[in-house]
């Protein structure tokens, strides 16, 4: 039953299922790609779906913002979720970077569009809410290495946390500005570039003030 509010004011009220939202919702990577910098409108996010403007109109009452950042949240967890995984697969340190950032290179070449919304977007769209994201899941991976390293204490040289974020950050931009270069299918053979330019395998040199 529609709200009276939703009745005086006209808005449609979709069902949580409602097909057109969800391939909207859907479309959300993919118009951030085909609009570059540009703020994602819902009439984007319908020339993405392949959807008549017409059509779209008055579904994804939440705005394409939050539908464009709602996608983020989830391709970025999906990416570090991954990420995290892949430490499983290797026994060295230097094995399980290598693996880690291997697997995540792959999955942004399979999928420019998500490499793009990811790493291009926050940067380039001017969006507050965007670059938070980046920042939180920035922070995960920095979480995440401070942890995995300290399995390894024996056998390394712990990295103090400002050079981890180094190392993060240099690995983001990096990928960011391939990826806005049209390069993302090309990531997984630049794995020795990318991990040399942040010092991935031999970030050994102590930080000092």
């Amino acid at each position: 039953m529609r709200m009276l509010s939703e009745v005086l004011s006209g808005a449609r009220a979709c069902p949580p299922d409602c097909a057109t939202c969800e391939r909207l919702r859907a479309a959300a990577a993919p118009a951030v790609l085909m609009t570059g910098g540009a703020e994602v409108s819902l009439a984007d996010l319908a020339a993405a779906a392949g959807i008549p403007a017409a059509a779209a109109d008055g579904h994804c009452s939440e705005g394409a913002a939050t539908v464009v950042a709602d996608a983020y949240r989830r391709a970025a967890g999906e990416l570090y979720g991954e990420y995290a995984a892949s430490f499983r697969l290797a026994d060295t340190w230097s094995e399980k970077l290598g693996a880690a950032l291997e697997r995540l290179l792959r999955r942004l070449a399979e999928e420019p569009a998500i490499a793009h919304l990811c790493f291009v977007a926050p940067a380039l769209a001017g969006d507050e809410q965007l670059r938070e994201i980046r920042e939180a899941f920035r922070a995960r991976y920095v979480r995440l290495l401070s942890t995995e390293q300290d399995r390894h204490a024996d056998d390394v040289e712990l990295l103090p946390e400002l050079q981890l974020e180094m190392m993060v950050s240099v690995v983001f931009r990096t990928i960011g500005e391939l990826v806005a270069d049209g390069r993302a299918p090309e990531l997984p053979a630049l794995l020795e570039d990318i991990a040399g330019a942040a010092q991935v395998f031999e970030p050994r040199v102590a930080v000092t003030a």
